[in-house]
């Protein structure tokens, strides 16, 4: 049974969420004692900041209390440096021993995720 972190429900509360979302990805990390925590990875629209300067939103929600923010020199590279921070932060938790799986409870296909970013099997173990 997948289940939030014992705050999660008070805690999301006042979580600040990206609102305008274009992609998100739901993802079960299975932490070595067991205990299985229900990630979602939310990307927002980029946005213009200044000129030639794109601003994604990005969040990890219940393992990071903030959104992010991904620089790019245009929406496309700031919407794919946001997809790379992502897989990033999950490649870490992977290499830290958390298991990660789908929602329908197969193993989450990180390597492939990352094969898509040019990145390497080394990448996916955290490395």
């Amino acid at each position: 049974m997948t289940e939030g972190l014992p705050y999660q429900e008070e805690f999301l509360a006042d979580f600040p969420t990206v609102s305008d979302f274009i992609v998100t990805l739901e993802v079960i990390a299975v932490f070595q004692n067991g205990r299985e925590v229900g990630l979602t990875a939310r990307i927002g629209r980029a946005q213009p900041e200044a000129q030639g300067v794109w601003v994604c939103p990005v969040e990890l929600s219940p393992a990071y209390r903030e959104p992010m923010s991904v620089k790019g020199v245009d929406s496309f590279h700031a919407t794919w440096l946001a997809c790379s921070l992502v897989l990033t932060l999950l490649g870490h938790l992977k290499g830290e021993g958390v298991a990660l799986k789908a929602a329908d409870g197969s193993a989450f296909p990180l390597e492939a995720y990352l094969a898509g970013l040019g990145a390497g099997a080394r990448d996916a173990e955290g490395g």
